[in-house]
Protein backbone atom coordinates (compact mmCIF):
# COMPACT_ATOMS: atom_id res chain seq x y z
CA UNK A 1 0.00 0.00 0.00
CA UNK A 2 1.75 3.40 -0.73
CA UNK A 3 1.83 6.11 1.78
CA UNK A 4 -1.09 8.15 0.22
CA UNK A 5 -3.12 5.20 0.40
CA UNK A 6 -2.65 4.81 4.18
CA UNK A 7 -2.46 8.31 4.77
CA UNK A 8 -6.38 7.86 3.29
CA UNK A 9 -7.28 5.12 5.29
CA UNK A 10 -5.45 6.86 8.35
CA UNK A 11 -7.87 10.23 8.03
CA UNK A 12 -10.77 7.53 7.25
CA UNK A 13 -10.90 6.01 10.98
CA UNK A 14 -9.93 8.56 12.63
CA UNK A 15 -12.97 10.18 11.23
CA UNK A 16 -14.86 7.27 12.26
CA UNK A 17 -13.66 7.22 15.59
CA UNK A 18 -14.37 11.15 15.95
CA UNK A 19 -18.20 9.87 15.25
CA UNK A 20 -18.11 7.18 17.39
CA UNK A 21 -17.84 9.37 20.33
CA UNK A 22 -21.42 10.93 19.30
CA UNK A 23 -25.07 9.86 20.02
CA UNK A 24 -27.32 10.18 17.42
CA UNK A 25 -30.71 9.79 19.39
CA UNK A 26 -31.83 7.31 16.52
CA UNK A 27 -32.22 3.78 16.82
CA UNK A 28 -33.73 0.57 15.41
CA UNK A 29 -37.30 -0.26 17.02
CA UNK A 30 -35.87 -4.25 16.91
CA UNK A 31 -32.12 -4.74 16.58
CA UNK A 32 -33.34 -7.80 14.35
CA UNK A 33 -34.83 -5.97 12.02
CA UNK A 34 -34.15 -5.89 8.08
CA UNK A 35 -33.78 -2.06 7.24
CA UNK A 36 -34.76 -0.47 3.98
CA UNK A 37 -33.68 3.39 3.02
CA UNK A 38 -34.59 6.06 0.23
CA UNK A 39 -32.76 9.05 -0.07
CA UNK A 40 -32.29 11.82 -2.88
CA UNK A 41 -28.75 12.90 -2.26
CA UNK A 42 -29.11 15.45 -4.45
CA UNK A 43 -26.66 16.29 -7.45
CA UNK A 44 -23.93 13.31 -6.27
CA UNK A 45 -21.72 14.16 -9.21
CA UNK A 46 -18.34 13.45 -9.62
CA UNK A 47 -15.80 16.31 -10.89
CA UNK A 48 -15.29 15.22 -14.23
CA UNK A 49 -17.11 16.61 -17.12
CA UNK A 50 -19.06 13.43 -19.33
CA UNK A 51 -19.65 14.84 -22.65
CA UNK A 52 -22.90 12.31 -23.00
CA UNK A 53 -24.26 14.10 -20.26
CA UNK A 54 -25.46 17.88 -19.10
CA UNK A 55 -22.92 17.70 -16.05
CA UNK A 56 -21.19 20.88 -16.68
CA UNK A 57 -22.36 22.84 -14.07
CA UNK A 58 -20.34 20.18 -11.58
CA UNK A 59 -16.74 20.39 -12.82
CA UNK A 60 -14.23 22.70 -11.53
CA UNK A 61 -14.09 25.53 -13.52
CA UNK A 62 -18.08 26.25 -13.70
CA UNK A 63 -19.90 28.64 -11.76
CA UNK A 64 -20.87 25.85 -9.01
CA UNK A 65 -16.88 25.34 -8.68
CA UNK A 66 -17.27 21.42 -8.03
CA UNK A 67 -14.27 20.79 -6.75
CA UNK A 68 -12.33 17.35 -4.84
CA UNK A 69 -12.54 18.40 -1.67
CA UNK A 70 -16.38 19.53 -2.15
CA UNK A 71 -16.96 16.35 -3.44
CA UNK A 72 -15.28 14.18 -0.87
CA UNK A 73 -17.13 15.83 1.51
CA UNK A 74 -20.49 14.75 0.25
CA UNK A 75 -19.25 11.47 0.28
CA UNK A 76 -18.70 11.79 3.89
CA UNK A 77 -22.05 13.76 4.44
CA UNK A 78 -23.70 10.15 3.03
CA UNK A 79 -21.80 7.98 5.13
CA UNK A 80 -22.43 9.89 8.02
CA UNK A 81 -26.05 9.82 7.60
CA UNK A 82 -26.00 6.04 6.97
CA UNK A 83 -24.44 5.56 10.04
CA UNK A 84 -26.78 7.17 12.02
CA UNK A 85 -29.52 5.96 10.73
CA UNK A 86 -28.98 2.59 11.19
CA UNK A 87 -27.60 3.27 14.84
CA UNK A 88 -23.71 1.66 13.93
CA UNK A 89 -25.69 -1.24 12.47
CA UNK A 90 -25.85 -0.04 8.44
CA UNK A 91 -28.96 -0.42 6.79
CA UNK A 92 -29.20 -3.84 5.07
CA UNK A 93 -30.25 -1.61 1.59
CA UNK A 94 -29.86 1.84 0.73
CA UNK A 95 -31.65 3.15 -2.20
CA UNK A 96 -30.18 6.33 -3.72
CA UNK A 97 -31.53 8.92 -6.46
CA UNK A 98 -29.40 11.31 -8.40
CA UNK A 99 -26.02 9.61 -8.33
CA UNK A 100 -24.38 10.62 -11.52
CA UNK A 101 -22.65 7.06 -12.42
CA UNK A 102 -20.94 3.82 -11.13
CA UNK A 103 -17.95 5.48 -9.91
CA UNK A 104 -19.49 8.08 -7.38
CA UNK A 105 -20.67 4.72 -5.45
CA UNK A 106 -17.55 3.20 -5.77
CA UNK A 107 -15.78 6.02 -4.50
CA UNK A 108 -18.69 6.03 -1.49
CA UNK A 109 -17.77 2.62 -0.84
CA UNK A 110 -14.13 3.21 -1.14
CA UNK A 111 -13.47 6.91 0.22
CA UNK A 112 -15.02 6.79 3.36
CA UNK A 113 -15.27 4.12 5.74
CA UNK A 114 -18.01 2.43 4.77
CA UNK A 115 -15.16 0.72 3.10
CA UNK A 116 -15.44 -1.56 5.54
CA UNK A 117 -19.40 -2.71 5.24
CA UNK A 118 -19.44 -4.57 2.63
CA UNK A 119 -21.92 -3.10 0.36
CA UNK A 120 -22.81 -4.05 -3.22
CA UNK A 121 -23.81 -1.94 -6.06
CA UNK A 122 -26.41 -2.04 -8.51
CA UNK A 123 -26.27 0.19 -10.74
CA UNK A 124 -26.89 1.35 -14.74
CA UNK A 125 -26.63 4.71 -16.54
CA UNK A 126 -30.06 5.50 -17.40
CA UNK A 127 -31.03 8.14 -20.31
CA UNK A 128 -31.44 10.83 -18.12
CA UNK A 129 -30.16 13.98 -20.06
CA UNK A 130 -28.50 14.91 -16.60
CA UNK A 131 -26.74 11.53 -15.88
CA UNK A 132 -28.63 11.38 -12.97
CA UNK A 133 -29.45 7.54 -11.66
CA UNK A 134 -31.11 5.47 -9.25
CA UNK A 135 -29.07 2.62 -7.52
CA UNK A 136 -28.89 0.38 -4.68
CA UNK A 137 -26.53 -0.74 -2.17
CA UNK A 138 -27.10 -3.76 -0.18
CA UNK A 139 -25.75 -5.97 2.11
CA UNK A 140 -25.57 -9.42 0.72
CA UNK A 141 -25.19 -11.58 3.99
CA UNK A 142 -28.18 -9.88 5.66
CA UNK A 143 -30.36 -9.45 2.13
CA UNK A 144 -30.15 -11.83 -0.64
CA UNK A 145 -31.11 -10.19 -4.43
CA UNK A 146 -31.94 -13.04 -7.17
CA UNK A 147 -33.67 -10.68 -9.67
CA UNK A 148 -32.84 -7.34 -10.82
CA UNK A 149 -34.24 -5.26 -13.75
CA UNK A 150 -34.52 -1.48 -15.02
CA UNK A 151 -38.07 -0.81 -16.25
CA UNK A 152 -37.15 1.68 -19.09
CA UNK A 153 -39.79 4.60 -18.78
CA UNK A 154 -40.75 6.29 -22.73
CA UNK A 155 -43.15 9.09 -23.45
CA UNK A 156 -45.53 8.23 -26.83
CA UNK A 157 -46.41 12.32 -26.88
CA UNK A 158 -42.92 13.15 -26.17
CA UNK A 159 -40.37 10.84 -27.82
CA UNK A 160 -37.46 12.51 -27.57
CA UNK A 161 -37.91 13.16 -23.32
CA UNK A 162 -35.55 10.80 -21.01
CA UNK A 163 -36.17 9.85 -17.33
CA UNK A 164 -34.69 7.25 -14.85
CA UNK A 165 -35.52 3.80 -15.23
CA UNK A 166 -37.45 2.09 -12.23
CA UNK A 167 -35.35 -0.05 -10.49
CA UNK A 168 -36.64 -3.23 -9.71
CA UNK A 169 -35.42 -5.71 -7.55
CA UNK A 170 -36.43 -9.17 -6.04
CA UNK A 171 -34.82 -9.60 -2.47
CA UNK A 172 -35.30 -12.18 0.58
CA UNK A 173 -34.37 -11.90 4.52
CA UNK A 174 -32.28 -15.01 4.88
CA UNK A 175 -34.91 -17.84 6.57
CA UNK A 176 -38.16 -15.37 5.13
CA UNK A 177 -40.15 -14.60 1.99
CA UNK A 178 -39.61 -13.00 -1.23
CA UNK A 179 -40.67 -9.31 -1.41
CA UNK A 180 -40.45 -7.26 -4.85
CA UNK A 181 -38.71 -3.55 -4.20
CA UNK A 182 -39.31 -0.65 -6.79
CA UNK A 183 -37.23 2.33 -6.48
CA UNK A 184 -38.35 5.91 -8.62
CA UNK A 185 -37.67 8.91 -9.00
CA UNK A 186 -40.34 10.25 -11.02
CA UNK A 187 -40.52 13.62 -13.54
CA UNK A 188 -39.99 17.06 -12.16
CA UNK A 189 -41.93 19.65 -11.76
CA UNK A 190 -39.44 21.93 -14.08
CA UNK A 191 -42.13 24.43 -15.58
CA UNK A 192 -44.09 23.55 -13.04
CA UNK A 193 -46.59 21.13 -11.33
CA UNK A 194 -49.21 21.32 -13.86
CA UNK A 195 -47.44 21.00 -17.19
CA UNK A 196 -45.37 18.01 -16.10
CA UNK A 197 -48.15 16.20 -14.48
CA UNK A 198 -49.03 13.83 -17.36
CA UNK A 199 -45.03 12.54 -17.45
CA UNK A 200 -45.84 11.19 -13.69
CA UNK A 201 -49.02 9.86 -14.71
CA UNK A 202 -47.66 7.71 -17.80
CA UNK A 203 -45.17 6.23 -15.12
CA UNK A 204 -47.75 5.70 -12.25
CA UNK A 205 -49.23 3.67 -14.85
CA UNK A 206 -46.36 1.80 -16.02
CA UNK A 207 -45.46 0.81 -12.73
CA UNK A 208 -49.00 -0.63 -11.80
CA UNK A 209 -49.50 -2.66 -14.92
CA UNK A 210 -45.91 -3.76 -13.63
CA UNK A 211 -47.27 -4.37 -9.92
CA UNK A 212 -50.53 -6.27 -11.69
CA UNK A 213 -48.45 -8.53 -13.63
CA UNK A 214 -46.10 -9.34 -11.32
CA UNK A 215 -49.27 -10.37 -9.24
CA UNK A 216 -51.24 -12.30 -12.00
CA UNK A 217 -47.67 -13.95 -13.12
CA UNK A 218 -45.14 -14.48 -10.26
CA UNK A 219 -47.69 -14.48 -7.39
CA UNK A 220 -45.74 -11.62 -6.18
CA UNK A 221 -47.58 -11.47 -2.69
CA UNK A 222 -45.23 -8.68 -1.13
CA UNK A 223 -44.13 -5.00 -2.98
CA UNK A 224 -42.42 -2.37 -1.52
CA UNK A 225 -42.80 0.45 -3.92
CA UNK A 226 -40.29 3.75 -2.64
CA UNK A 227 -38.78 7.00 -3.91
CA UNK A 228 -39.02 10.45 -4.76
CA UNK A 229 -42.46 10.50 -6.99
CA UNK A 230 -42.35 14.34 -7.44
CA UNK A 231 -46.16 14.20 -6.22
CA UNK A 232 -48.05 14.80 -2.93
CA UNK A 233 -49.79 11.41 -1.86
CA UNK A 234 -53.08 13.25 -2.67
CA UNK A 235 -52.21 13.86 -6.81
CA UNK A 236 -53.53 11.96 -9.22
CA UNK A 237 -50.45 9.63 -9.86
CA UNK A 238 -49.96 8.32 -6.90
CA UNK A 239 -54.03 7.42 -6.59
CA UNK A 240 -53.77 5.91 -10.13
CA UNK A 241 -50.86 3.71 -8.41
CA UNK A 242 -52.94 3.15 -5.15
CA UNK A 243 -55.53 1.09 -7.58
CA UNK A 244 -53.10 -1.45 -8.46
CA UNK A 245 -54.00 -5.26 -7.73
CA UNK A 246 -51.41 -5.37 -4.95
CA UNK A 247 -53.25 -3.19 -2.61
CA UNK A 248 -50.49 -0.90 -1.59
CA UNK A 249 -50.64 1.28 1.05
CA UNK A 250 -49.17 4.79 1.90
CA UNK A 251 -46.63 4.31 5.04
CA UNK A 252 -47.51 6.84 7.17
CA UNK A 253 -44.12 9.43 7.47
CA UNK A 254 -46.31 11.69 9.91
CA UNK A 255 -42.84 11.42 12.36
CA UNK A 256 -42.15 14.94 10.56
CA UNK A 257 -43.89 17.39 8.48
CA UNK A 258 -42.12 16.47 5.21
CA UNK A 259 -39.22 15.27 3.23
CA UNK A 260 -38.71 18.04 0.73
CA UNK A 261 -39.65 21.86 1.46
CA UNK A 262 -40.35 24.25 -1.66
CA UNK A 263 -40.88 28.31 -1.07
CA UNK A 264 -41.74 27.85 2.63
CA UNK A 265 -44.24 24.52 1.89
CA UNK A 266 -43.11 20.78 3.05
CA UNK A 267 -44.36 18.20 0.88
CA UNK A 268 -43.67 13.95 1.50
CA UNK A 269 -42.52 13.70 -2.23
CA UNK A 270 -40.60 10.81 -1.12
CA UNK A 271 -42.73 7.91 -0.02
CA UNK A 272 -43.20 4.56 0.91
CA UNK A 273 -46.35 2.21 -0.10
CA UNK A 274 -45.96 -1.69 0.55
CA UNK A 275 -48.60 -4.50 0.08
CA UNK A 276 -51.24 -4.88 2.59
CA UNK A 277 -50.06 -8.33 3.32
CA UNK A 278 -46.70 -6.62 4.86
CA UNK A 279 -49.36 -5.07 7.25
CA UNK A 280 -50.87 -8.56 8.33
CA UNK A 281 -49.42 -12.06 10.09
CA UNK A 282 -47.57 -12.90 7.49
CA UNK A 283 -44.10 -14.66 7.69
CA UNK A 284 -42.46 -11.46 6.08
CA UNK A 285 -44.08 -7.86 7.84
CA UNK A 286 -43.36 -4.47 9.01
CA UNK A 287 -41.97 -4.21 12.59
CA UNK A 288 -44.43 -1.04 12.76
CA UNK A 289 -47.23 0.51 10.21
CA UNK A 290 -45.06 3.47 9.65
CA UNK A 291 -42.17 4.95 7.69
CA UNK A 292 -39.63 7.13 8.95
CA UNK A 293 -38.64 10.49 8.11
CA UNK A 294 -35.12 10.83 9.65
CA UNK A 295 -34.61 14.73 10.25
CA UNK A 296 -31.39 15.14 12.96
CA UNK A 297 -30.86 18.27 13.41
CA UNK A 298 -27.88 18.47 11.18
CA UNK A 299 -29.65 17.24 8.06
CA UNK A 300 -31.41 21.04 9.02
CA UNK A 301 -31.33 24.41 8.93
CA UNK A 302 -33.55 27.78 9.89
CA UNK A 303 -35.45 28.82 6.73
CA UNK A 304 -34.64 32.48 6.78
CA UNK A 305 -37.29 33.15 4.17
CA UNK A 306 -40.24 31.16 5.55
CA UNK A 307 -39.39 30.32 9.29
CA UNK A 308 -39.29 26.97 10.55
CA UNK A 309 -36.58 24.49 9.47
CA UNK A 310 -35.72 23.18 6.13
CA UNK A 311 -32.95 20.77 4.45
CA UNK A 312 -29.68 22.00 4.54
CA UNK A 313 -28.75 21.74 0.85
CA UNK A 314 -25.04 21.14 -1.00
CA UNK A 315 -25.87 25.14 -2.94
CA UNK A 316 -28.01 27.54 -2.43
CA UNK A 317 -28.18 28.30 -5.52
CA UNK A 318 -24.80 28.47 -7.39
CA UNK A 319 -23.36 29.30 -3.82
CA UNK A 320 -21.72 26.36 -2.00
CA UNK A 321 -23.28 26.31 1.40
CA UNK A 322 -21.88 22.82 2.21
CA UNK A 323 -25.14 21.07 3.75
CA UNK A 324 -26.69 17.86 2.80
CA UNK A 325 -29.36 16.75 0.50
CA UNK A 326 -32.74 19.08 -0.19
CA UNK A 327 -34.77 15.59 0.68
CA UNK A 328 -34.93 13.92 3.76
CA UNK A 329 -34.38 10.41 3.78
CA UNK A 330 -37.16 8.06 4.21
CA UNK A 331 -36.91 4.56 6.06
CA UNK A 332 -38.42 0.74 6.91
CA UNK A 333 -38.24 -1.79 8.96
CA UNK A 334 -38.72 -5.63 7.77
CA UNK A 335 -38.97 -8.61 10.42
CA UNK A 336 -39.82 -11.91 9.90
CA UNK A 337 -42.54 -13.23 11.90
CA UNK A 338 -41.50 -15.54 14.64
CA UNK A 339 -44.81 -16.45 15.23
CA UNK A 340 -45.54 -17.43 11.81
CA UNK A 341 -41.94 -19.28 11.15
CA UNK A 342 -42.83 -21.70 14.75
CA UNK A 343 -46.14 -22.31 13.05
CA UNK A 344 -44.35 -23.80 9.87
CA UNK A 345 -41.73 -25.62 11.55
Amino acid sequence: MSAKARAMRFAILLYLLLFSSLTWGQSRQDENSTLLLFWNVENLFDTEDDSLTRDDEYVPYSMRAWNYNRYHQKLFHIYKTLVAIGGWQLPELVALAEVENRRVLEDLLEKTPLFRAGYQIIHQDSEDKRGIDLAILYRPERIELSDTSFIPVRFPNAPESRTRDILYVRGRIPGSETFDLYVNHWPSRYGGGRSSESKRLHVASLLRYRLDSALQYLNSRHSIVLGDFNDAPEDASLHKLAAAKAQLKLISTDNFQGTHKHQGVWSHFDQVWVSESLLKNHQLKLVSDKATVFHPDWLLESDKSYGGLKPKRTYVGYRYHGGFSDHLPVYLELNTNTSQLSERE
